[in-house]
């Protein structure tokens, strides 16, 4: 990766260090508080959906989703890697492995990213296309470097990467083989926002309101991604 993964926002950028503040503000009322699941969402049939959590996350902040998507019908999967620290080569190597075995009994899966999980979703769809029957991103970054003020962290675990994984970073605005939604919010305080915007013809971009950090609780959010994953 000739260029740096992340940089932190300069002057003028629509994220900061305060905007940050108001993200960890925003966790923290939804945690105490969550919003209730939509009424009117979709219903599936029982297909499977791999949800990938963001960065320094884990299984933890997609539990809500998870807990709606079971609700609507559907059969969510929680992601095998634990914390989320970046495309290492183990990391891609267990969802390439989940994503197989789970296409092996049920001829297709779906995949929910949030963040760098749908940045990482991204990526495991060029390698196995066939697999892979929808990709739904929750402000995941499509183009670098990312603005970010948690750019210091994500360089410091950058290091972490393969070559291998860093390579397919670099390609993460090439367009996808499979269908694709982008959900973004230009409220977003932890990327900013035109980082997730695809390129013309890869797949569509939906706007909601809300941060960054509680897309995946989003009942808005929660809507789209039902709605698609029933398609």
């Amino acid at each position: 990766m000739n260029q740096p993964f992340a940089v932190f926002p300069p002057r003028g950028a629509p994220v900061s260090l305060a905007s940050w503040g108001w993200e960890m503000a925003e966790v923290t009322r939804v945690n105490f508080a969550p919003p209730p699941f939509p009424k009117d969402a979709a219903r599936g049939q029982g297909q499977p959906v791999i949800v990938l959590p963001g960065f320094a996350t884990d299984d933890t902040a997609t539990a809500r989703l998870r807990q709606f998507l079971e609700r609507q019908n559907f059969t969510p999967l929680r992601w095998p890697c634990g914390f989320n620290l970046g495309p290492m080569k183990s990391v891609l190597a267990q969802v390439e492995r989940q994503v197989a075995d789970t296409a092996a009994r049920h001829g297709q899966v779906a995949l929910v990213g949030v963040s760098l999980g749908g940045t990482i979703a991204r990526e495991i769809a060029h390698r196995q296309p066939k697999a892979i029957s929808r990709i739904v991103t929750l402000g995941s970054p499509v183009r670098l470097p990312v603005v970010s003020p948690l750019a210091p962290l994500a360089q410091l675990l950058s290091f972490l990467w393969e070559e291998e994984a860093r390579a397919a970073f670099s390609r993460i605005a090439d367009r996808l083989p499979v269908p694709l939604t982008a959900v973004l919010t230009r409220q977003d305080g932890i990327v900013d926002w035109r980082c997730c915007v695809p390129e013309p013809g890869d797949g569509e971009t939906v706007e909601v309101l809300g941060a960054h950090s509680t897309l995946a609780s989003n009942p808005q959010v929660q809507r789209i991604v039902a709605e698609r994953l029933a398609r």
